[in-house]
């Protein structure tokens, strides 16, 4: 699985960072109290070399519908697509469901909320169509759009949720969420993670409900909005 980019938001270099240590959250970040227990984060980001960017990045003339759902893409997005709903150059199978928008600030290591505990995730696994670890090939892809006016930076875990089960005893017996998890604990630090930099009017695509994400504000900015909408959505 790749990153898919629009050669206008300038080089690779300046988009997408790489990490292969995993910590956690309430004992590597300061006032990271309100994270649940065993919450990780990625550190010590560094640039991609020559071999990663082949392996890891493609640009978007690169992606057709071959690729399905099983790809993840960041492009330029017009900010009257909310209103007509028009993420060109890609289109849903599906109707598009609209979530509602967030206002993320900067002063923490990371957003995403458990709504059933009011902690915070970590790195973690989407559940909006529930399919089981085997199914969630079926689930519907993710477009975010950054309104700004800050960056944000997307965590992803460029391994499937399938893939990542394989390896998990008993697999079939867990909730996808708890193969992510168990996975990321038995790997211990040791998991490739990349950074994609969002800046304001830019959005991405991927499917969260088979890939671990996360994401945050740039410690550089205040704040900054995302408006959510779930598809099935591949490139025109």
């Amino acid at each position: 699985m790749k990153i898919y980019f629009d050669p206008r938001l300038g080089p690779v270099h300046d988009l997408i960072a790489f990490s292969d240590t995993l910590v956690s959250v309430r004992e590597s970040f300061s006032s990271a109290e309100n994270y649940r227990p065993n919450a990780k984060l990625p550190v010590d980001f560094r640039q991609l070399d020559e071999f990663e960017i082949q392996k890891f990045t493609g640009t978007l003339d690169e992606l057709s519908l071959e690729d399905e759902l099983n790809f993840v893409a960041i492009f330029p997005c017009d900010p009257e697509c909310d209103r007509t709903l028009d993420f060109t150059p890609f289109m849903s199978l599906s109707p598009i469901n609209v979530l509602n928008a967030s206002v993320d600030s900067a002063n923490s290591p990371s957003i995403t909320v458990d709504r059933a505990t009011g902690l915070k995730l970590g790195l973690h696994l989407d559940t909006w169509d529930d399919h089981d670890v085997h199914s969630r090939w079926k689930s519907r892809n993710r477009i975010v759009v950054n309104r700004g006016p800050g960056d944000r930076y997307v965590y992803l875990i460029l391994m499937p949720i399938e893939e990542m089960a394989q390896s998990i005893e008993s697999s079939n017996d867990l909730h996808p969420c708890e193969v992510a998890d168990e996975y990321i604990r038995q790997s211990e630090s040791n998991t490739p993670c990349l950074r994609i930099c969002q800046r304001p009017s830019v959005a991405y695509v991927g499917c969260t409900e088979r890939l671990v994400h996360d994401a945050c504000v740039s410690p550089l900015h205040e704040k900054a909005e995302s408006r959510h909408y779930l598809g099935h959505f591949v490139k025109n």
